[in-house]
């Protein structure tokens, strides 16, 4: 969590000895905001006998940057930057349970896992002319993430045992890449000049495994555990 605030931090930095290199023109080449928000995802499991619990809130924040691809126009955007996005979900299932190197036998287990990771999205940004002071805007492009933390807090049920183990490392098990389509649509309030709020609605679709193969469920007939994490995001933010 710590090298995820210190990584956007340092981009933070950088962004704004760019900004006071621009003209005050609009539009202007480059375009960085701000921005952080709730998220609400799940995981949808490919695997028999997993099952989805249901949706959990997590969060994302992190630096946008907006590449004006036809000056001077300013409808067409390259997006990218950097974020830290923590997706939280829940799966229940039936599987042995390793914990201070002591196994038990087949147990019912419900996990909530929160995965951190540091995302760089790629893509295409449409905006339309201002109305007033609003400018609407769309995005549609990839996200691609690199996983740096993963833990669970889990929950083993058995006829004589219903036990809590928190913050369970489960590193080793999450894939290290995550790619998603990441599609959105907003609005930008222009407070003033190129001074700007803005307030983003987005659907975050993974559709690489969120589990390495080596993470196999040593109950089931298909032992490799498969599962997708997606939902939507709420983003709020300032361009300067």
């Amino acid at each position: 969590m710590r090298k995820i605030s210190s990584i956007v931090f340092l981009v933070c930095i950088l962004t704004i000895q760019t900004l006071y290199a621009q003209y005050e023109t609009r539009p202007r080449l480059i375009e960085v905001g701000f921005f952080g928000g709730p998220t609400i995802m799940w995981a949808s499991p490919k695997t028999i006998g997993f099952k989805n619990e249901g949706a959990k809130i997590g969060g994302v924040y992190g630096v946008s940057v907006d590449i004006n691809l036809a000056q001077p126009m300013q409808n067409y955007y390259f997006h990218t930057g950097i974020n830290a996005r923590h997706i939280r979900s829940e799966l229940s299932f039936f599987d042995t349970y390793v914990y201070n190197d002591k196994s038990t036998d087949s147990a019912h287990i419900r996990s909530v896992y929160n995965m951190a990771y540091l995302s760089i999205p790629v893509a295409i940004k449409l905006k339309t002319d201002p109305f007033g002071r609003f400018v609407i805007f769309g995005l549609v492009g990839m996200d691609n993430s690199i996983c740096v933390s993963s833990k669970s807090n889990d929950n083993i049920k058995k006829p004589s045992i219903d036990q809590d183990y928190s913050k369970i490392n489960n590193y080793k098990k999450t894939f290290f890449l995550r790619e998603a389509l990441l599609v959105s649509v907003g609005v930008d309030f222009i407070i003033k000049g190129n001074t700007k709020a803005s307030f983003a609605f987005a659907f975050n679709n993974g559709f690489t495994n969120a589990f390495r193969k080596s993470y196999i469920n040593k109950l089931g007939d298909k032992p490799h555990v498969k599962a997708q994490t997606r939902g939507f995001e709420f983003q709020f933010g300032f361009i300067f």
